[in-house]
């Protein structure tokens, strides 16, 4: 499954996640291809079960939370780069320890240590890894 989600489709993903009635046309406009293209991508994406009755299941993803310990205040330039990584489901800024907290999601066990290793450049951290979904 994992060669199926490239960023395009991730980004396929980001935008249905925002809006699951997005014309194929304006969710291709967003991404520079065609309005064919990702309605040939959405069916693939139905097909391995990634998107269903347009609800995204990601309940077999690997899920971690990183707490972020920023370095300096590289804040905005901080945000922008969470902004583009596919595997960042959900960041907040935070009061108390640390500086944000991320939810990051993926299905390939390598995508972690790689997003690890482009947020050092920005700051220190602390990884809690989900076991299993309670509810």
């Amino acid at each position: 499954m994992a060669e199926r989600i490239d960023k395009t489709n991730a980004r396929i993903i980001a935008l249905l996640k925002g809006n699951a009635r997005m014309a194929w046309r304006d969710i291709g406009e967003h991404l520079g291809i065609s309005g064919q293209a990702v309605s040939s991508r959405v069916q693939t994406l139905e097909h391995l079960g990634i998107i269903s009755g347009y609800t995204i299941s990601q309940d077999k993803l690997n899920r971690s939370f990183v707490t972020v310990f920023m370095n300096d205040s590289r804040f905005s330039e901080f945000e922008k780069f969470l902004a583009v990584e596919p595997d960042v489901e959900a960041a907040y800024k935070v009061s108390g320890e640390g500086c944000y907290l991320l939810v990051v999601a993926s299905d390939r066990q390598e995508a972690l240590p790689a997003f690890l290793d482009r947020l050092s450049s920005f700051a220190r951290y602390r990884v809690l890894s989900a076991m299993r979904k309670l509810k």
